[in-house]
């Protein structure tokens, strides 16, 4: 082992032992300096300590809200779409070292992503008026097993 090994080796347990008392520092000094409620009876019952604080707001009804579909809808398209604006700023650096090729092939990857748009829009994925959007499961009738059968036949 030469002597630049154990200056890395050294190196690197001291960077360990300062993040160590980094985390520790961490997480120590909140427990610390925080106020202790659960430990002062007259502090206990007041309404204010178990409501959760949002900026000074007092909560209105549950905290379990269930966003719609579309909210999931646009980071899909977003998720996608940036992939592509990153996918696209690559292949325009290398326009040089890729040539025809690139250019071909970028062309039939904006054309799939096209297409993808193209049948989201004619299918009404797009479209979020409420006359486009399905009932809510709680209206639909169930099937009886008859009517299951006979849909197997037809």
């Amino acid at each position: 082992m030469s002597i630049n090994d154990a200056t890395m080796i050294w190196q690197i347990c001291i960077y360990g032992l300062a993040v160590g008392l980094v985390i520790a520092v961490m997480l120590g000094l909140p427990a610390l300096l925080g106020e202790r409620h659960w430990k002062k009876s007259e502090r206990r019952s007041e309404s204010a300590t178990v409501i959760p604080y949002e900026s000074g707001i007092r909560p209105t009804g549950s905290a379990r809200v269930r966003p719609p579909v579309q909210y999931y809808l646009v980071a899909m398209f977003f998720v996608i779409f940036d992939v592509e604006a990153a996918f696209l700023y690559a292949w325009a650096i290398a326009v040089p070292e890729t040539g025809w090729l690139g250019f071909v092939e970028v062309t039939i990857f904006v054309a799939i992503l096209l297409a993808a748009l193209a049948y989201l829009w004619i299918t009404g994925a797009l479209d979020w008026n409420a006359q486009y959007q399905r009932p809510p499961v709680h209206h639909l009738r169930k099937a009886t097993i008859r009517e299951r059968r006979d849909d197997r036949v037809a």
